[in-house]
């Protein structure tokens, strides 16, 4: 199987037309998103006249065959998480006014009304966010993937932190292993390349082309968002295990 992934789109429909496109010239088997198709933040993106979160859902509901929900879909979809060790979230969240989330959250946890737009999804946009996993478990003939939006235990990215050192992916390694997963893929650090992480180590890499030579693996693949010019997508090979990052 020939499996292509894309993360982190953030409403950048010509980034992901675009992504798109090329993907299509490698007869992939399947597309799969791993999360953040909303989030136009205003500090961080500059094409505010072209950002358009409905046009990016649409693509990814007739493009993608899976897709895991991201922190700022959580957030668009006012969607109470249910894998989140790390924060009580109350089931009345969105109905407390900012000041009370700040409060309660204690600058641990991304509050994106700070930033986003509002993505202007209709009804069945949201209930499309809502129908979706927090992860999934893609299974082959041979191995088990895991496909998240980031690391565990903050696989949805809603914890302000980043993992950079080989002993941060411990939990996730447990994890994977309670999903009998030899490999994951997360998105989320809009990484200029992609990182690798195993047990005995992490490590960023350029857009190239990867062999993965031992288990259990953690691939952390690029943005779709033009954000920095450091975008692109990944396509991996079930069959020879190699992955393909592609710079857009």
């Amino acid at each position: 199987m020939k499996l292509a992934l894309i993360a982190d789109i953030h409403e950048d429909s010509i980034s992901l037309k675009e992504a798109l496109r090329r993907i299509e010239k490698h007869s992939v088997d399947e597309i799969i998103c791993l999360g953040d198709i909303s989030g136009f933040s205003v500090p961080y993106y500059n094409y505010y006249k072209t950002r358009n979160a409905r046009e990016c859902l649409s693509l990814v509901k007739s493009n993608c065959h899976i897709a895991v929900l991201g922190n700022h879909d959580i957030h668009a979809a006012t969607i109470i998480p249910e894998n989140c060790s790390f924060f009580n979230f109350p089931e009345d969240w969105y109905r407390l006014d900012y000041s009370q989330r700040v409060t309660l959250a204690n600058n641990t946890i991304w509050l994106h009304e700070e930033n986003d737009l509002n993505p202007l999804y209709n009804n069945d946009d949201l209930d499309y966010l809502r129908s979706l996993p927090e992860y999934f478990v893609y299974k082959t003939q041979d191995l088990n993937v895991l496909l998240t939006h980031y690391v565990y235990p903050n696989i949805s990215g809603l914890k302000k932190e980043f993992y950079t050192y080989r002993d941060e992916f411990r939990q996730h390694f447990k994890f994977m292993e309670s999903l009998d997963c030899a490999i994951s893929f997360t998105g989320h650090s809009h990484i200029n390349g992609f990182s690798a992480a195993s047990e005995a180590r992490f490590r960023r890499h350029r857009f190239k082309e990867y062999k993965i030579k031992s288990t259990p693996v953690s691939i952390g693949i690029p943005s779709i968002t033009s954000h920095e010019k450091q975008n692109g997508f990944c396509i991996f090979d079930t069959n020879v295990l190699t992955i393909q990052v592609f710079k857009l």
